[in-house]
């Protein structure tokens, strides 16, 4: 983790995780670097690092919004130390996110949101899996009045436009990896909606659903204080160190099969409710 925060705080840092992560797959539009790594063979596991920019023009350092990019690095980084010893995780795992010196900012209270400097609707698209197993998304989600812990905390499972809740196994691997109670993050309605939508979106945690057929579950790393992620200083090496650990013990438990959310729940709320209409923002974005 301390290697991968030396290397986003360089003024070049795509040329530093070139350098140190070989076969790392770069694309760029516009001001922004989207980065992608797959390790392993066949449907894969994505742990996507969500943010607007690991710095921020007027701003000296890493801000509080870099958090998702260095939770994704540290996992690809243990992934290739333990490839490097001999240890292979089964299933196989996506890591993306992107990297950028500068965001775009939107209205949002109490603080303004960073964003890609090319916008949601473009970023998404590139960083976000179709088709994976699980989608675990990691952002910086400090700027909230309602989750005030120092540690992060998950959402229930997002998918097909339902809300699921998390099965004990997943709890009893968060309390693990933790040592405390889980810490969970409540949603809305209004956060599965598109960011245009004029209602309140705690982040763009779990916004991308609607462009995945796959299950995701939001990480959110958080705060006792209302923090925004335009800011500097704020890193909390311990929170972001568990954060991955926690990631990599999510790899590994799904690798071997393991469910995130009760399946006969999703399928009896489709038996007695059918297709819903945030389903449709999902499909008007080409995701079947």
């Amino acid at each position: 983790m301390m290697n991968v925060i030396e290397l986003l705080e360089s003024s070049e840092p795509i040329d530093a995780l070139k350098k140190e992560i070989p076969g790392l797959q770069v694309m760029e539009k516009g001001e922004v670097s989207f980065i992608k790594y797959k390790y392993g063979d066949g449907k894969p596991i994505e742990i996507l690092g969500r943010l607007g920019a690991v710095q921020m023009k007027g701003e000296y350092g890493l801000v509080s919004d870099a958090d998702g990019a260095i939770v994704a690095l540290t996992v690809l980084l243990e992934l290739l130390n333990l490839k490097r010893k001999g240890i292979s995780i089964p299933g196989s795992v996506v890591i993306s996110t992107s990297i950028s010196l500068d965001a775009g900012l939107i209205e949002h209270k109490p603080f303004k949101f960073m964003v890609p400097k090319i916008g949601l609707e473009d970023a998404l698209p590139i960083e976000v899996e179709r088709d994976a197993e699980l989608v675990i998304s990691v952002d910086s989600t400090k700027g909230n009045n309602l989750v005030k812990f120092d540690d992060f905390a998950l959402t229930h499972v997002v998918f097909g436009g339902y809300l699921l809740r998390l099965r004990d196994e997943v709890i009893e691997l968060y309390k693990r990896v933790t040592g405390h109670e889980i810490y969970m993050l409540a949603l809305t309605t209004g956060d599965l909606t598109p960011m245009e939508f004029k209602v309140n979106h705690v982040s763009t945690l779990v916004t991308p659903w609607l462009y995945t057929n796959s299950p995701l579950i939001g990480l959110a790393t958080v705060s006792k204080q209302v923090i925004p992620g335009y800011v500097t200083g704020v890193q909390d090496f311990l929170m972001l160190e568990r954060s991955a650990r926690f990631c990599l013990e999510m790899i590994k438990y799904v690798g071997k099969g393991g469910k995130v959310y009760y399946e006969e729940e999703l399928s009896e709320l489709l038996s007695k409710l059918g297709d819903n209409e945030l389903a449709k923002l999902r499909r008007e974005r080409g995701i079947p």
